[in-house]
């Protein structure tokens, strides 16, 4: 049990901004890449709280534009726009250099650039108006969110799992080692939320989450040789637009099971 609790609290400080001393105590040591397992469960209740804002703003009168940047707000707020960085710093990073360690040294380098600033905007607003599009479905834009705060969170394992550390320092090579158990705890967890969804609407979802993360490392891998915790969180994110774009077709709330 304490293991369990140790785990969650490592996972919820890496994914959130939420304190944890009161889950395991700080002065303890975590091992972030044990907590795997826990990551889908709190991207997908991330997911549920962000929709329930979303809800609670439209049951209120909101229009629904402004009911979704209430929501977008508090998403940041809760985690603190840790994926959000990542992107920015990435899109710097990877089309900001022309050599792979110019490329490293600028996804470290803490100022915004030019293509960090653009990423990040068209980010914001491809979020905001995809959950705009799903507002009016109250239910089913809880259960979008959830689904895509689980994929995007289990999706952050790919590059783990697929690539090398391009740093021999940092979160990405202290994460490099992820149990087995955690893998397969994590799928199972993101199968669970999935599957508010239809069936056919959660494989094609799940789909296009795998292409946007695999399109992701392979730019990362010629780019600079392997991932970074910035990479990372630029697969968070665009696994998240993912989903929630393919969430926004025409036609996929009535996606039989």
């Amino acid at each position: 049990m304490m293991t369990l609790r140790a785990d969650f609290a490592a996972g919820l400080s890496l994914l959130t901004r939420l304190p944890t001393g009161w889950i395991f105590p700080r002065s303890k040591t975590i091992d972030l890449a044990r907590s795997s397992w826990c990551w889908p469960l709190i991207g997908g209740a991330i997911g549920a709280a962000t929709g329930t804002i979303l809800t609670v703003g439209v049951m209120l009168g909101m229009p629904a534009i402004v009911a979704t940047g209430w929501a977008v707000i508090f998403q940041l707020f809760l985690t603190g726009a840790l994926h959000e960085d990542g992107f920015a710093d990435s899109m710097d990073g990877l089309f900001g250099g022309r050599t792979s360690e110019r490329r490293l040294e600028i996804m470290r380098d803490s100022r915004i650039g030019s293509y960090g600033a653009l990423a990040l905007c068209l980010a914001i607003l491809l979020r905001a108006g995809t959950m705009n599009a799903l507002a009016g479905q109250p239910l089913h834009i809880i259960a979008i969110l959830m689904t895509a705060g689980a994929f995007s969170r289990l999706a952050l394992m790919l590059p783990i799992l697929w690539l090398r550390p391009a740093r021999a320092d940092g979160l990405a090579h202290e994460l490099r080692h992820l149990p087995a158990r955690c893998l397969l705890v994590a799928m199972l967890f993101t199968a669970l939320i999935a599957s508010s969804l239809s069936i056919l609407g959660a494989l094609s979802l799940f789909l296009f989450a795998c292409l946007a993360t695999l399109a992701l490392c392979s730019v990362a891998y010629r780019l600079i040789g392997g991932y970074t915790g910035d990479i990372l969180g630029a697969t968070a994110i665009i696994v998240e637009l993912t989903v929630l774009s393919g969430a926004s077709l025409n036609g996929f709330d009535k996606l039989p099971f």
